[in-house]
């Protein structure tokens, strides 16, 4: 499970009781002796205590952090982590139309620049076009892995050294030489299409956008990437074989 998930599964039970405690959300109408009517935009509760808010996550991810790293500290950000905390309450709360998740607003963007792509009949053609804006720190970590021989730290570069994935996908499944993750588009996708806003198919994505970005991504780091066939559970896993069939000999 990546770092954002981890974190979340830590966080949230602490958050939940200190951030109500401790910052105070605000009543609903029942609550407040009114009537309850529909609600227009999204509310965390905490408007105006998104600092508080914060103060009682930075100190729950105190406690629970047990290397108590620098990477972990954020004393002094507690408005910054309140804020986003904050967006993060807003976005989970929503289902209006639709349960929305922390990458909805990502993904809808991902699946526009999808659509134009393949209106205009250049979407695998674009996949790599845009799979090349990684070149700078995929070239980089090449060179480490042609000095080191370290082919793992391939995979580490795709998903964990950059936000254009791990922000996207939610659980993941790490083991020597293989990632494995759910698809992220499907969720959002379901309803767009029904809405006629995308006439895209997560099998076409995977395809054509997603496989496309894999092979670039492998040139760049000189090290054989392979990525799954589709799977109709979503499923989605990035290799490097000569790491996986070794570890199947030694096992």
């Amino acid at each position: 499970m990546d770092q954002f998930v981890r974190a979340g599964a830590l966080l949230v039970p602490s958050l939940l009781l200190s951030a109500v405690v401790n910052a105070g959300g605000h009543k609903s109408a029942a609550e407040a002796g009114g009537h309850a009517k529909r609600q227009i935009g999204q509310y965390s509760g905490f408007e105006g205590n998104e600092a508080a808010l914060g103060a009682a996550v930075v100190e729950a991810i105190a406690k629970v952090e047990n290397n108590k790293g620098e990477a972990h500290d954020f004393s002094g950000r507690e408005l910054e982590v309140g804020l986003a905390i904050s967006k993060m309450i807003k976005t989970i709360g929503s289902s209006s139309g639709y349960q929305h998740e922390m990458n909805d607003a990502l993904v809808k963007m991902t699946l526009e620049f999808m659509q134009h792509a393949k209106k205009e009949g250049r979407l695998e053609e674009i996949a790599r076009e845009d799979a090349l804006t990684q070149f700078p720190m995929l070239r980089r970590v090449g060179k480490i892995i042609e000095a080191s021989g370290r082919k793992e730290l391939a995979l580490i570069a795709i998903t964990d050294q950059t936000t254009c994935f791990f922000p996207l996908a939610g659980a993941v499944e790490r083991g020597p030489g293989f990632v494995s993750y759910r698809a992220p588009y499907g969720h959002v996708l379901e309803q767009t299409t029904r809405m006629g806003m995308h006439d895209l198919t997560e099998q076409e994505i995977h395809e054509k956008w997603t496989v496309p970005h894999m092979e670039v991504w492998s040139e760049i780091l000189g090290v054989q990437v392979e990525v799954s066939a589709w799977q109709e559970d979503g499923m989605v896993t990035i290799s490097i074989p000569e790491i996986t069939k070794a570890m199947a000999s030694a096992g």
